[in-house]
């Protein structure tokens, strides 16, 4: 079963004219608006969380916007770039325990919000960082592995030129993809809403500004 279904990669209907895309498939279950480097999600009695426990780093951008996007093992498991630009960072970040994304799954499942609540494994579990910079945009992709992910894969390198819905990595089972927009806030991306179905490459994120 899993030989099969988890590496499907079915086409997609790729827009060469859009600005941003999802890098993932799967259930949008926040729309953070990022300031002074913290994100106002409460987990675990935590009323925020900083920004570079999600995507982990040095110097990251203090304010934007972060998406977290939730792929239930019934989603296609590859992430695509969301914009076009040159890959800027790759950085794996190893942990030596992963958390359950069991919470989250059962929340999507049954369509109960918040998504996130009892989900430490958004700041506590290994990741991997892409930074694509852009002509007026830079995103991060953060691949977020689950308990059962042995492997994150990423198939781009720094240096490399990606096209919008180039195809990054993947992750197996039930994973999370966060996608973290640098100056722009949740208004500027009406697209962008909570319990939304996304289809990676394939469901552009209109915004109606850049800074």
């Amino acid at each position: 079963y899993e030989r099969w279904y988890f590496p499907r990669d079915p086409d997609r209907d790729l827009d060469p004219q859009a600005r941003v895309v999802s890098p993932a498939d799967g259930r949008i279950v926040y729309v953070a608006s990022v300031e002074g480097g913290t994100v106002p999600i409460a987990i675990k009695n935590r009323r925020e969380i900083p920004l570079d426990e999600i995507v982990k780093g040095d110097h990251r951008p203090p304010a934007g916007t972060l998406i977290g996007i939730f792929m239930s093992p019934f989603d296609v498991h590859y992430q695509r770039s969301p914009i076009a630009g040159v890959v800027g960072e790759v950085t794996y970040h190893p942990v030596a325990f992963n958390h359950v994304m069991g919470s989250m799954f059962l929340r999507n499942l049954v369509g109960a919000e918040p998504y996130h609540e009892k989900s430490p494994h958004i700041y506590a579990n290994e990741r991997n960082v892409i930074r694509i910079d852009g002509n007026d945009l830079t995103a991060f992709v953060v691949q977020i592995a689950d308990q059962q992910v042995n492997k994150i894969d990423c198939y781009v390198q720094v240096g490399d030129a990606v096209t919008i819905g180039h195809k990054l990595g993947m992750i197996r089972r039930g994973s999370q993809v966060d996608l973290f927009l640098p100056d722009l806030a949740p208004e500027d991306l009406p697209d962008a809403a909570v319990g939304q179905k996304l289809r990676a490459g394939e469901s552009t994120l209109r915004f109606k500004a850049v800074s």
